[in-house]
């Protein structure tokens, strides 16, 4: 493999914040939107005015206290303890994996982009071990969520994840090149029985991880 500099590195990163398929192929990173296919309508999930992240951390903060004031809530650094001495799960071990694997994906995504586009087969190698790679970061990531999601700091920060995804998600109108805001409240957001809200908090993760 060849040796790439700082500045390619910089260039790398640069082209795949712009242009990254998630793992089913159905979305795509784009001029810092999210966009996707859901039920044969067209969307896109944008990144989040400065405004628009001062509702969310409000939001964050209102239910982060209304979790505090609830009898039964526990924080993250007390489930750690709990999940240790009780399950012997060590959830610092596991976020060590995690950004080991992590390492991992970034350089099979600079491994792919400096393959020639003509070199089919090496296209082909790479990308399936892009694939494995990214399957086995997905695997301990849900592990450390779902063993920390019962504790207040992951609740609020679905919460703001959701909020964002409420805001910043907009529907293509028919045949018409524009977007419109698809819920006109929160609580409309909240109330979505389609799915669609599900997949626009994966899409509002998806771009602020890729920034």
């Amino acid at each position: 493999m060849e040796k790439i500099t700082k500045e390619r590195m910089e260039e790398l990163k640069d082209s795949l914040k712009e242009a990254q398929l998630n793992i089913d192929g159905k979305s795509l990173i784009q001029n810092n939107k999210f966009l996707f296919t859901y039920q044969d309508k067209n969307y896109h999930c944008r990144m989040p005015n400065q405004r628009e992240q001062s509702e969310a951390d409000q939001a964050q903060n209102i239910y982060k206290i209304s979790l505090i004031k609830q009898e039964g809530t526990i924080t993250k650094k007390q489930l750690i303890k709990v999940l240790k001495e009780n399950q012997d799960i060590d959830i610092a071990e596991l976020e060590k994996k995690k950004l080991e694997i992590q390492d991992e994906l970034q350089t099979a995504y600079l491994e792919l982009a400096v393959v020639p586009s003509d070199d089919t087969g090496k296209i082909n190698q790479v990308t399936e071990k892009k694939k494995a790679v990214e399957e086995k970061f997905m695997q301990v990531s849900i592990e450390i969520v779902e063993m920390l999601a019962p504790c207040i700091e992951e609740q609020t920060k679905i919460q703001y994840f959701k909020y964002l995804a409420y805001l910043c998600t907009d529907q293509k109108v028919a045949d018409k090149d524009k977007y419109e805001q698809v819920w006109e409240s929160f609580d409309e957001f909240e109330n979505d029985s389609t799915g669609l809200s599900y997949k626009c908090v994966e899409g509002i993760q998806t771009l602020l991880l890729s920034v």
